[in-house]
């Protein structure tokens, strides 16, 4: 399985930092606008066990997914796992790390393999990892204007 991690240094407590993430329509506030993501079906905050039904542009079409939130430890981990979606399996871990007064690290830690068939010659994990690279650079950079 391959992974991928990025992380940001913010201004925030803990807490304030979960409270944000953990609110689904600050989900869409800090995606990458080309992912083209929306909701069709959500709970307003997460939770363990909430689910989350999506699509996003990728790879020239939109593709749907349903990830649950599998771990929920306030104020300082959530994790969500595709149960179904583009991948043959997704993993998102959200950390949050106190890292001084008023500051915080966060850090994203994925677990994915690539889809099979076909499809997997087109979407390996090369383009996967750069396509990640990108994505949370500007998710980071989203949030680094929301908490300077």
């Amino acid at each position: 399985m391959a992974s991928f991690e990025a992380s940001v240094q913010l201004n925030a407590t803990p807490q304030e930092m979960f409270d944000f993430l953990i609110d689904t329509e600050n989900i869409l506030k800090i995606s990458p606008p080309d992912t083209g993501l929306s909701f069709t079906k959500k709970p307003d905050k997460l939770y363990k066990g909430a689910i989350l039904e999506f699509q996003i542009q990728g790879f020239g079409k939109v593709q749907e997914g349903t990830h649950e939130i599998i771990v929920f430890e306030e104020p300082t981990l959530f994790t969500e796992k595709q149960i179904s979606g583009p991948l043959k399996s997704y993993t998102h871990e959200h950390h949050i790390v106190p890292a001084g007064e008023n500051q915080i690290t966060l850090i994203d830690r994925l677990e994915f393999e690539p889809p099979g068939g076909l499809l997997g010659f087109l979407i390996t994990e090369t383009k996967l990892l750069d396509l990640f690279d990108e994505g949370f650079y500007q998710r980071h950079q989203t949030l680094k204007k929301l908490f300077p």
